[in-house]
């Protein structure tokens, strides 16, 4: 039986992170780095022994913990289904949002530090001296 495509696409558009959380499952806790969240859910990277369906509760802190349930995993990567799915102003989803800001902001200083260093090594390759 083959899955539709729509099943497989995601539904909020996903932003990049990378942080540490801590990951329970029936008492047993992890940690896992989250590299991508919506308001619906978060990919997270370095699970173990997690399946398709168990509930979890994941901390950003201690006072900022969210509930789901893995809505899939392949190796030690999964994807967390946020129940309930968060609002804009809920203040896990304002984190999440600094979070992907801070990453946003080192790309374009990265980005920017790159460009500027071709424009000064190209404007000194062609320069000759009399």
């Amino acid at each position: 039986m083959a899955l539709s495509r729509n099943f497989l696409r995601r539904r909020d558009p996903r932003q990049r992170v990378s942080f540490t959380a801590i990951l329970e499952c029936r008492g047993v806790s992890q940690s896992v780095r989250v590299v991508d969240f919506s308001a619906s859910g978060l990919r997270v990277d370095g699970i173990q022994g997690l399946a398709t369906g168990d509930p979890i509760q994941i901390s950003f802190s201690p006072d900022m913990v969210l509930a789901g349930e893995i809505a899939w995993s392949v190796w030690h990567k999964a994807g967390i289904k946020l129940l309930p799915a968060l609002g804009e102003t809920d203040p896990a989803y304002v984190f999440l949002c600094d979070q992907a800001a801070a990453i946003e902001q080192l790309r374009v200083r990265a980005i920017a530090a790159i460009a500027k260093e071709r424009a000064g090594s190209a404007g000194h390759s062609g320069s000759g001296s009399l």
